[in-house]
């Protein structure tokens, strides 16, 4: 069973559902359970079933899901975010089944502490490290999450901390990059387009990335294209019509397949304040997009190889960002390209899969000893 608040577009959320899509094809038997399910959810759990707990309050879940866990005792439960991990593993306790949980940390605590300074989450994070001492595993989506989380974690769960990379490209990801686009600006011989793809919040700082855009001094003329929705798009609007670029950058929300626009774009630009691991990179060097980053906690230096398959840059430093777009542009690397490609495809849902089937094996043998 995997078990989310929502199974919704979200970074965590995608990541637990490819890795559920993936499972099921090597021929596990996969639920998702989550408080409730909506029109949204069922539509991309497709043929997953999807199991809703009808809690409006978190408070509730613990007892429901444990009489869950009681009625269809799953072998493994997994769990994505902090505070779901937290009541996965009550709910494990209390319902007494042989289960065994794995919980998944997808975002360094240390930013998080910074975005959400309430005291709901600082409550969490005091649970966390007595909680997870009753989970069987513990997995962190990058080098740099596990490194982050140690600590927090206390030396009492550190021997069960795992990294796995995020399930990120499918056996279908090439076909979907071929798909062809009815839209002006992704043709052959189309002015070139700048891309980003993510959440529209702030941590995601398309703020600085127009505003970066904005100070390009080129010869060339050149776009930039953001896909993805948010509670910031009337602010990244606004900023657009003052800057006056209406007509060079476009808001394109949310898109079923990205991996086409990445194709098609000259370079693809992540100007993030912090990533868990940054999957778009990974599916831009799929795609054959050329890389700019922030250098931001955690993620796009592990991927990037410390500027081997891409440029990086200072968080918040919208010049250097300037900078490194127009060399990008100017002084494309056809074998760092390809480099950065070959490197991007080793990450694959089936590969990741493994990764976790071998870490369900692992945690039976010790639980049985």
């Amino acid at each position: 069973m995997v078990y989310l608040p929502q199974l919704k577009v979200g970074g965590a959320e995608i990541s637990m559902l490819r890795l559920a899509q993936g499972l099921r094809l090597r021929g596990v038997e996969i639920a998702f359970v989550v408080h409730r399910a909506d029109e949204a959810a069922h539509a991309l759990a497709g043929d997953i079933e999807l199991i809703s707990l009808q809690a409006d309050r978190t408070l509730s879940v613990p007892n429901r899901l444990a009489r869950l866990l009681r009625s269809r005792r799953p072998d493994i439960l997994i769990s994505a975010l902090t505070h779901s991990n937290i009541v996965a593993c009550l709910a494990a306790r209390l319902a007494g089944s042989r289960t065994r949980v794995v919980v998944t940390e997808h975002a360094p605590i240390s930013s998080m502490r910074q975005l959400d300074r309430s005291r709901r989450y600082r409550a969490t994070l005091r649970l966390m490290p007595w909680a997870y001492r009753l989970s069987d595993a513990i997995v962190a989506v990058s080098q740099g999450v596990s490194n982050d989380i140690a600590g927090p974690l206390g030396p009492a769960n550190r021997s069960r901390l795992s990294v796995i990379a995020n399930p990120i490209l499918r056996d279908d990801w090439q076909a979907l990059s071929e798909a062809a686009l009815d839209d002006d600006w992704f043709l052959p011989g189309s002015t070139p387009v700048i891309l980003s793809v993510g959440r529209l919040s702030p941590e995601k700082n398309f703020v600085g990335l127009i505003r970066a855009y904005a100070g390009l001094r080129l010869p060339m003329r050149v776009h930039l294209a953001i896909i993805g929705e948010g509670p910031q798009r009337p602010v990244l609007q606004a900023l657009i019509d003052d800057l006056g670029l209406g007509e060079r950058v476009r808001l394109l929300g949310q898109r079923d397949n990205p991996y086409a626009y990445m194709r098609h774009a000259r370079i693809f630009a992540l100007a993030s304040v912090f990533e868990g691991f940054g999957n778009v990179l990974i599916e831009a060097m799929a795609c054959g997009a050329p890389v700019v980053s922030t250098d931001c906690p955690v993620g796009p230096r592990e991927i990037l190889r410390d500027g081997l398959y891409g440029a990086l840059v200072a968080v918040g430093d919208t010049a250097a960002l300037t900078a490194a777009i127009e060399n990008q542009l100017q002084r494309p690397d056809a074998q760092i390209e390809a480099d950065a490609k070959a490197h991007a495809l080793q990450f694959t849902v089936e590969r990741s899969v493994g990764q976790y089937l071998a870490l369900f094996d692992r945690i039976a043998r010790v639980r049985r000893a």
